[in-house]
């Protein structure tokens, strides 16, 4: 018979389950997993709500992302640690921690990873996990899940010395996939970056995070100039804009204005073309300039190959981020240099219980976008 009373945990929590894409979800009451060797039980206190949720869970999953069913989403939250096992002796119950999403393979440092909650990815291994030891997400009172993908965050220097409320730290989830594109390609201080399109929630993320590793001039791209504008408050005279005009030599030459060109940051999304700024920006780059693609576009895309080739371009793509980059944005944010939270302009835009999910995944859909963030609160504080 299962101890729960020796890890102070109920015998069964109450999560929010979709059993088809087709059909509302449910509220439903599971049992309670245990802290077995190499997982840690977690209690989600602010859920982070992607845009694009009702894409998958709801109107037939028209992205066709791959998910067993029933299954409880959520992938990336702020939690109090619940339960530990007896091999995470660093890990107390009560921690405030970053739950970090990205679930790797243990055996096989190759293997594609999954994201808890939302895709078991497209290969036989990754749908193993999913389909068993790590199906269920965060948009739930309690929620396994890898010791390793739990991060510990410094309370007393973010809530006491820098003044952040807990709620502040969720929007870390939206920065931290920036930051793993970003570190890839090799951001270095000084160096001139575009980011396209910048005017959605993860693309103008990578403004914020490119500034704090210490680019000297960001170019944010995009069709939206409200939003653009958006961008520039309270950024200083280090970041720029360009309109997407559609007209690739104009656009590349906007671009060029703006001096030599290091890098050029795509994190477009779900698109069945090759988009018009990605031929501006790569025209753009400098000699030995570099790429790195992040984005959801589904099909093939045209590339420059002769430019690529001439120009020595080195072109990187890069799914998500590791636990160290994930270490490393956090201490961004813990020492300052990555200012979030609502004084500087970082803004809620709402908080669901589960039984809203419906509400919750149609205002993230409409609302979404530049310092905004959307939370389940399954748990109060």
């Amino acid at each position: 018979m299962a101890d729960y009373a020796s890890y102070n945990l109920p015998p069964t929590f109450k999560g929010l389950q979709f059993t088809s894409s087709t059909e509302p979800a449910k509220i439903v009451e599971l049992p309670t997993p245990l802290p077995t060797a190499g997982s840690v039980i977690l209690r989600p206190l602010y859920s982070n709500i992607v845009s694009y949720a009702k894409e998958v869970f709801c109107n037939g999953n028209p992205r066709g992302y791959p998910y067993p069913l029933p299954l409880i989403p959520g992938t990336n939250a702020i939690c109090r640690i619940a339960a530990v096992p007896r091999d995470a002796p660093y890990l107390r119950p009560g921690m405030l921690v970053y739950a970090n999403g990205v679930v790797r393979h243990r055996d096989n440092t190759l293997a594609m990873p999954l994201l808890l909650g939302i895709t078991m990815g497209y290969t036989p291994e990754s749908a193993a996990l999913m389909e068993g030891e790590w199906r269920n997400g965060t948009w739930a009172e309690l929620v396994k899940v890898p010791a390793e993908n739990v991060h510990v965050l410094n309370e007393q220097v973010l809530t006491k010395e820098l003044g952040y409320e807990i709620i502040d730290l969720g929007y870390i989830s939206t920065l931290m996939v920036a930051y793993g594109g970003l570190s890839d390609v090799g951001l270095r201080p000084g160096e001139t970056i575009v980011i396209a399109p910048a005017t959605g929630n993860f693309g103008s993320a990578a403004v914020f995070v490119a500034l704090a590793m210490g680019a000297a001039k960001v170019i944010a791209m995009g069709r939206n100039t409200e939003k653009l504008q958006q961008i520039l408050e309270g950024t200083g005279d280090r970041v720029k804009t360009v309109p997407i005009t559609g007209d690739v030599e104009a656009d590349a030459a906007a671009l060029r204005a703006h001096g030599p060109i290091d890098i050029y940051f795509d994190i477009s999304p779900k698109l069945d073309t090759t988009p018009s700024h990605m031929k501006s920006a790569i025209a753009s780059l400098r000699q030995k300039g570099r790429i790195s693609f992040m984005g959801g576009i589904s099909s093939d895309v045209q590339i420059p190959y002769s430019a690529i080739v001439f120009k020595s371009l080195a072109v990187h793509g890069t799914f998500m981020y590791t636990r160290q980059q994930a270490d490393e944005l956090i201490k961004l944010v813990e020492t300052g240099m990555l200012p979030i939270g609502s004084r500087n302009g970082f803004k809620v835009t709402g908080m669901f219980t589960l039984e809203q999910w419906k509400q919750a995944l149609e205002h993230a859909y409409d609302q979404m976008g530049p310092r905004k963030a959307a939370y389940f609160i399954a748990n109060g504080e």
